[in-house]
């Protein structure tokens, strides 16, 4: 796991309580963008499962991992704060601060949170394929090539909509990506993508599949395969849950050594 936790952070650096949808969030499946604009109100939130699967190389394949499990809240049309466990251990994160709870590790008496100084990275989609912004996800679903009635998720029968989106027409909603470890050279790789959307429009299950260049930095690693393997897949639930995530008392946190 830390080997395979290293890269990631690499290959990244070289380049998420029961209750009802949010007042308002009724709407139709046809701009499921509009229906998750509707959830992102303050007190409100969604609760988050993520599996990932990671392919390091020739050698060793695809390798799946414990999910990731927890809460996200929203506020202002945006994520704000989350709440998930990741291998054992418990991250909090409100705005631009971090804690991380490892209930196995020894810390001073009564101390139970550590502060971190590398700033949150909030997510509410799968992989690069934002659900929060709606210009990437209509992007996403405009390279919709097939539908079909699917099972239930969270209670709600959903429409399976799949396709693939190359990296080149993503940077077109979301430069920020541009400069990563995906260079011009590989514009054209694309993410195959899977959504499972309820009637009203909300997404239960966010799927992403896709390449990454090994660059420079990690030139060999891979064993001669010449890329990183990646899927994602989310499941959402309780979309619209009260939720307010406040940060561990002071009293029991510390700073990093």
């Amino acid at each position: 796991m830390k080997r395979w936790a290293s890269v990631v952070v690499l290959v990244v650096a070289a380049s998420a309580l029961h209750g009802s949808p949010a007042a308002g969030a009724a709407t139709t499946a046809k701009d499921p963008a509009a229906a998750i604009q509707r959830q992102l109100v303050e007190g409100r939130g969604v609760r988050v499962t993520e599996y990932s699967t990671f392919n390091s190389g020739a050698t060793s394949g695809w390798e799946r991992f414990k999910p990731t499990k927890g809460v996200v809240a929203f506020g202002d049309g945006k994520v704000v704060a989350t709440d998930l466990w990741e291998a054992g251990v418990r991250v909090v994160c409100i705005g631009k601060r971090r804690w991380q709870h490892v209930p196995k590790k020894k810390l001073p008496k009564g101390k139970k949170w550590v502060t971190l100084k590398y700033p949150c990275d909030f997510r509410l989609g799968t992989g690069f394929l934002r659900l929060d912004e709606p210009d990437v996800l209509r992007a996403v679903l405009s390279t919709t090539t097939s539908t079909k009635a699917s099972v239930k998720y969270d209670g709600s029968p959903t429409t399976l909509h799949q396709g693939s989106i190359s990296f080149r027409r993503l940077w077109d909603v979301r430069p920020d990506l541009r400069g990563g470890s995906v260079k011009e050279e590989h514009a054209d790789w694309e993410i195959d993508w899977r959504l499972w959307i309820g009637k009203d429009g909300l997404v239960r299950r966010a799927w992403s599949k896709w390449r990454q260049p090994e660059g420079d930095k990690l030139k060999g690693t891979t064993g001669g395969q010449g890329w990183f393997g990646f899927v994602k897949d989310v499941r959402y639930s309780d979309w619209g849950m009260r939720l307010a995530i406040k940060p561990p008392p002071a009293a029991q946190t510390m700073a990093a050594l």
